[in-house]
C-alpha cells in the first residue's frame, strides 16, 4: 500500500508536535505529501464576548492558524534530511475537530492520519483525548496515535 497522503492535524500544542517526526519518517520513506491541519473550534472559546467572535474571529482564527501551521512546517523542514523534497500544504478550518479531520480525509483522499493522543485542553488530557478518541471511531482512513506527554 502506498501512502501519498498525510494529514497531520495540530493545535499548536507541545503535544502535537510528537507527531511531526513520524509524519516526516513516513513522508520521506513514502514519498509522500503532508497536509497540516489547523481546526480552530470557535465553540470552544466561551471567555471571548459573542460580538467580538462575530466581528473579528475570522481575522484572529486565520491568523493564529496560519502562524501554527506555518510553525509545523517550519519543524518539518528542519527536521528533514531533504527539506526540498518534502511536499507540504496547509490547511486552517474553523469548526469542530473531528469533524474536520474527517471532511479533510476524504476530500483531499488522504491514506492516512497521523496525531497525538491528547492536545492542549484539559478534557482531552483526562482520557484519550476527545479529538483523537472520535478521529479514531470515524476515520475513513488508518489513523496512528502518539502517545502524548502527560
Amino acid at each position: 500500500m502506498k501512502i501519498e497522503k498525510i494529514l497531520l492535524p495540530v493545535d499548536g500544542s507541545k503535544n502535537s508536535e510528537k507527531a511531526i517526526d513520524y509524519a516526516l519518517t513516513i513522508a520521506e520513506d513514502e514519498d509522500s505529501e503532508i497536509i497540516i491541519l489547523n481546526a480552530v473550534d470557535s465553540k470552544r472559546m466561551t471567555s471571548l464576548p459573542e460580538d467580538a467572535l462575530e466581528q473579528e474571529h475570522e481575522l484572529v482564527f486565520e491568523q493564529e492558524g496560519r502562524r501554527v501551521t506555518e510553525n509545523i512546517k517550519d519543524m518539518l523542514l528542519e527536521r528533514s534530511n531533504c527539506p526540498e523534497k518534502i511536499k507540504i500544504r496547509l490547511l486552517t478550518l474553523e469548526g469542530n475537530p473531528a469533524a474536520l479531520i474527517k471532511k479533510v480525509s476524504q476530500d483531499e483522499d488522504v491514506d492516512m492520519v497521523i496525531m497525538v493522543s491528547s492536545g492542549k485542553h484539559f478534557v482531552d488530557r483526562l482520557l484519550l483525548g476527545s479529538v483523537t478518541e472520535k478521529t479514531v471511531r470515524q476515520s475513513p482512513v488508518p489513523v496512528l496515535v502518539i502517545p502524548a506527554e502527560e
